[in-house]
């Protein structure tokens, strides 16, 4: 179609990988009809639009985490004190709680590996005195 190849020109462009508006499309009503036929063949990947319930109060916090060989390593983002917020929901599944417990800061889990290793330095050091 027309009309998608036209879009999906200008989406490689003027926005290469980053999410876009159909407002920004020079023709927002040919940006209309060839944004489905792409997103009908996984071309572009549609942003999801969020909702919240009427009178509910909803609270969204971003960051972005680099996957480092030595750990996590937050990057961007705000400090937040959780605090300050409740919730009646809780995390239930046992892994998914450990994996939130863990620490985001690289300095903090380095400190957790050299006092493991110490330990099992000194538990090694035991074993072979007895």
């Amino acid at each position: 179609m027309k009309a998608s190849r036209a879009f999906l020109s200008e989406v490689e462009n003027n926005f290469q990988t980053m999410p876009f508006t159909l407002r920004s499309f020079s023709d927002e009503a040919k940006a209309k009809m060839g944004v489905v036929e792409c997103a009908k063949h996984m071309v572009v990947e549609p942003f999801p639009v969020l909702y919240e319930k009427d009178g509910e109060v909803v609270a969204q916090i971003k960051s972005t985490v680099l996957m480092m060989p030595n750990g996590p390593m937050k990057i961007t983002g705000v400090p937040v004190d959780l605090a300050l917020f409740e919730t009646e929901n809780k995390i239930e599944n046992e892994e998914i709680k450990k994996l939130l417990a863990q620490s985001v800061s690289s300095k903090a889990n380095k400190k957790k590996n050299k006092k493991k290793a110490s330990a099992a330095q000194a538990e090694a050091a035991a074993a072979t005195e007895s």
